[in-house]
């Protein structure tokens, strides 16, 4: 692909999301891959990995500030955990699907062959370096307006869950009125010092694992791997 080329790909991709693109270069980089640095594939000479811890926390205030807006009488706490589900991996990682952004990342060859590209963790780390790139290049209010188009679906889902939503009990229910086999959390993988570990669940519905969730505490990783089941099994792939 020839530069120009690029350029077209990409300013096709910022009207599709309905941010201006002043200067590509942000943007480019957003979505290179080391690996095609390091074969001479790219034409940014960063990766996204810079962008993607910027955009991160500019997701995170987004979120945070449509939050407040949303729910003005919760508690820090109640703040966090929200928040959390919306910004989640998984969570980004099916936006980042959704967006189509997969066929726009320049990958090397040996990752490309690896499968790199359908990676859903790669996907959505270039999708938080994506809104990094669009902080950088237009501003804060444009960064914002993309964060709230795109987690919409997450947002409404919120204000459509019951006051003191709880994903393990909305799944347990949902299985139970499905009759089907009720969910089994597995703690997969604990790290970190006693006073810092860091959880990674998978939950069971029968023999089949329906999500995957990570936190600080098990039950944030529980949380999480409850509404990544609850979304898989309300919206069957094809």
């Amino acid at each position: 692909m020839e530069k120009a080329d690029r350029n077209e790909q990409l300013k096709a991709f910022a009207r599709k999301m309905g941010f201006p693109l002043h200067n590509p270069v942000w943007l480019d980089q957003a979505l290179t891959h080391s690996s095609s640095i390091a074969e001479g594939l790219a034409f940014a000479k960063a990766d996204y990995e810079s962008l993607e811890f910027l955009g991160d926390a500019v997701l995170e205030l987004a979120v945070s500030h449509r939050l407040f807006e949303l729910f003005p009488d919760k508690s820090p706490g109640e703040y966090s955990r929200l928040r959390a589900v919306v910004v989640s991996r998984n969570s980004v990682a099916r936006i980042a699907r959704t967006l189509g952004l997969a066929p726009l990342i320049i990958l090397g060859k040996g990752e490309e062959k690896s499968g790199g590209r359908n990676r859903g963790a790669l996907q959505g780390d270039c999708l938080e370096a994506v809104i990094g790139a669009v902080y950088l290049d237009a501003g804060w209010s444009e960064a914002r307006d993309f964060i709230y188009r795109i987690f919409s679906s997450e947002l409404n889902k919120l204000q459509r869950t019951p006051s003191g939503w709880d994903y393990k009990s909305l799944l347990q229910i949902y299985c139970q009125k499905s009759h089907i086999a009720l969910p089994l959390f597995k703690v997969v993988h604990c790290s970190g010092p006693d006073h810092r570990k860091h959880f990674e669940v998978d939950v069971y519905i029968g023999d089949q694992c329906r999500g995957h969730g990570s936190g600080w505490s098990k039950k944030e990783a529980e949380q999480e791997a409850a509404q990544e089941a609850l979304h898989a099994l309300e919206n069957p792939e094809p």
